[in-house]
Formats: structure tokens, C-alpha cells, sequence
């Protein structure tokens, strides 16, 4: 399996095949789309193009939701694409879902956004898209996690006194972070939670180089994907392991964050009004009833034929843990997608000072957030 840690590595600047093949990938307006009606039409594009950042899994569950049946996949420009759902409604217009990774050189969402203008929202983080503002500045109009599942777990049963990150650094514990330096990378060792020591970034296949060291090292990655992984489908292991988020350190990211062009706050206004709400409500339906978004997304990672693999348990495992682990949920308010601007000034303030390259002078949070567009009707339910 590919590992979920190399998610956000930046990789060839060549976009694949999808924007090449422009026709293959959307945005064109077909007879069938202009004679449909429904609260997007004639507000948004006829084709609306959402870019994830990595192959189908449960992190992009707000974008699949809205996916209706009837839609076609474009095996080779690995999008898929049918009637955008609103609550099982049609909008009167078609979405298209591009899928990241390997299928965009490993690029993060800003410079795709800003290489191919039919896309209209993309996943991102708003600490990355800090770090490039000023070259490609994009803002963030839906907080779909409330929290990070990115996490560093451990073998409890090698170091059981350990309940934090903090605590593996008495035992000089090695953690295999891959081979991509990130802020919350250098956060940790700046902060001295990770001792500079500890950081093994070889780009060491997963699980083969955990289970190998026999739970001697500790490791980075998604906590709705790793510990499921290894404790059920990896016979080698087979056994729990256990983790704290990089939120719960300090480090409050909002990941999953769904950004547009700065153009585009006002250029695409009036669909983002109506847009925004439906995602929303898409995320929310995905958590009252995750099965089918689940099913969605193993079907299209088998189609593709990447060298991902994701099944039908791994989206319910990681469902689950979204919502037992608060990754997915109201802020603090009962609002599910706005953000706090006091949060963001927090990742601006760590990233000053622990990457002190990012060119961010002059920053500020609503510069890269902005609650215009969510419905503060919408909430999950306590």
C-alpha cells in the first residue's frame, strides 16, 4: 500500500494526464446539462470541478457525498463524474471529482488551483497554503475536519508508560516521519516535544519498516488509517497500536480545509453561496450515515488502479474514527465548517516561528479563512 504519510508531498510540477486530456476531465457544457434545472444551475459552472489531494479515501467525504448515481469514471484521467446532489436532490448541475497524488506529480492544492482555472475548489491546509499566499494565494471557505488526523503512534506494548509524543523521547524512541518536512515536523522539534535526534526521515515503506523493527520505532501518519491497517489487515503485526493527534501537541491545523483562488471570493460569489451549505450538509449526512460515501470510495480506488488500495472496512474504520476521535465535528459553537480566527492566528504565530522561511509578513487570518459562506444553521447533531 502506498502510504497515507506522503499525502502532502510535493512532488513533479507536471500535471498528469487529467489536465491534458481537458475533455476527459470536465467542464464542458452539454445539451443534457444546459436543459437541467435546480438551485445551482445558471449560478455555478455547469461542470463543477473539485480537486482532492490524494486517492479516494474517507478524508474526502464532503466532495464524494455530492456525487449522484449515474456518473462515469474516466479511468485514465482518474475523475469521476455525474449530477452534483444535494440531499439526494440535483442541482441542476454535473460535479466532477479529480483525484490528487500521483495523478497531479504530488502536488498540493495551490498551484494546481491556480494551473488549471476549471477547477473551482480543492482540499488543502491552511498552514500550507500560508507558506504560499503570496505566490498563490488561495483562501479557505469550509472547514471540513475540526481536527488533523495526522498523529505519530507507537507499540504499547514495547513502551507502555508512554501516553504522549513528549513522553517516546526519554526512551530516544526513533519515529519514521517519510521523507517530506512539514511545519508540524518542525514544530515538534522546535518546541522540543521531538528531540532532533529521534527524526528518521528515510522514506521507509509502510507498515514493512514498523513491523520489521519489532515496535522498537515509532511512526507518522493518518490515525484513521495506520493503527485499522496494521491491527487487522497486517497478519505480520496484528496487534493495536496507539497515537496522539499532532492537534492535541499544540498544533491546531485545519486539514481538509476546501480553498478556492482569492479571485474567486468574488467571481464565483453567488455559487459559493449556495455551494458552501451543500457541502455542509454533505459532510453532515456523510457522518449520519457513512456506508454508501464508503462504498463509493473503494469502488473508485479499485477502478483507478493506482497503487492505492482501499476497501470498504478501511472507509468504515476510518468513519468511525473521525467521529470517535472529534476529528469530524462542530467548532465551538454547534456550526460544522467555520473557522476560528484566533486558531488561525495561532498557526500563523508557530509558523513564524518555527519556519522562519515561510515568507508570511503581513498575514493575517482573514487573509487565508473566511466564514462568508457557511450556514450557521448547519451543524452535526449532539
Amino acid at each position: 500500500m502506498t502510504s497515507p504519510l506522503t499525502r502532502g508531498v510535493l512532488g513533479a510540477t507536471a500535471l498528469a494526464a487529467c489536465l491534458a486530456l481537458s475533455a476527459a476531465c470536465g467542464g464542458e457544457k452539454t445539451a443534457e446539462t444546459k436543459a437541467r434545472s435546480g438551485v445551482l444551475s445558471g449560478v455555478c459552472p455547469a461542470t463543477v470541478v473539485l480537486q482532492t489531494d490524494w486517492d479516494p479515501e474517507a478524508e474526502h467525504s464532503a466532495f464524494y457525498r455530492l456525487l449522484g448515481d449515474g456518473y462515469t469514471v474516466d479511468g485514465k484521467a482518474k475523475s469521476a463524474k455525474g449530477p452534483l446532489m444535494a440531499a439526494g436532490t440535483d442541482t441542476g448541475v454535473d460535479v466532477e471529482i479529480r483525484i490528487g497524488g500521483s495523478s497531479i506529480g504530488y502536488q498540493t492544492a495551490e498551484p494546481v488551483l491556480y494551473q488549471d482555472k476549471d477547477i473551482l475548489l480543492a482540499y488543502g491546509r491552511v498552514s500550507e497554503h500560508l507558506a504560499t499566499y503570496k505566490k498563490t494565494p488561495v483562501v479557505s471557505v469550509f472547514a471540513q475536519m475540526e481536527k488533523s488526523p495526522y498523529a505519530i503512534y507507537w507499540d504499547p506494548a514495547t513502551y507502555p508508560a508512554a501516553r504522549t509524543i513528549a513522553d517516546l523521547k526519554k526512551d530516544k524512541v526513533k519515529i519514521l516521519f517519510g521523507s517530506e518536512t512539514t511545519v508540524w515536523q518542525e514544530y515538534l522539534v522546535g518546541s522540543g516535544i521531538v528531540d532532533k535526534s529521534q527524526v528518521d526521515q528515510s522514506d521507509s515503506p509502510k507498515p514493512a519498516t514498523f513491523v520489521a523493527a519489532g515496535g522498537k520505532v515509532a511512526e507518522a501518519g493518518f490515525i484513521t488509517a495506520e493503527p485499522y491497517m496494521y491491527e487487522v489487515e497486517t497478519k505480520a503485526w496484528g496487534k493495536p497500536v496507539k497515537g496522539q493527534l499532532i492537534h492535541d501537541t499544540g498544533f491546531p491545523e485545519y486539514f481538509q480545509s476546501v480553498v478556492v483562488r482569492r479571485e474567486d471570493l468574488t467571481k464565483e460569489k453567488d455559487c459559493l453561496t449556495k455551494l458552501v451549505p451543500i457541502l455542509q450538509r454533505a459532510e453532515a449526512d456523510y457522518i449520519a450515515d457513512p456506508a454508501p460515501t464508503g462504498k463509493l470510495l473503494a469502488d473508485l480506488a479499485d477502478r483507478y488502479q493506482t497503487s492505492w488500495v482501499y476497501t470498504t472496512a478501511q472507509a468504515d474504520a476510518a468513519a468511525k474514527a473521525q467521529v470517535d476521535l472529534g476529528l469530524v465535528g462542530n467548532g465551538d459553537d454547534a456550526v460544522l465548517g467555520n473557522y476560528d480566527l484566533k486558531r488561525v492566528q495561532t498557526l500563523i504565530d508557530l509558523i513564524g516561528k518555527y519556519a522562519p522561511d515561510a515568507d508570511i509578513s503581513g498575514i493575517t487570518p482573514a487573509d487565508l479563512v473566511t466564514n462568508e459562506f457557511i450556514d450557521p444553521s448547519i451543524g452535526l447533531k449532539p
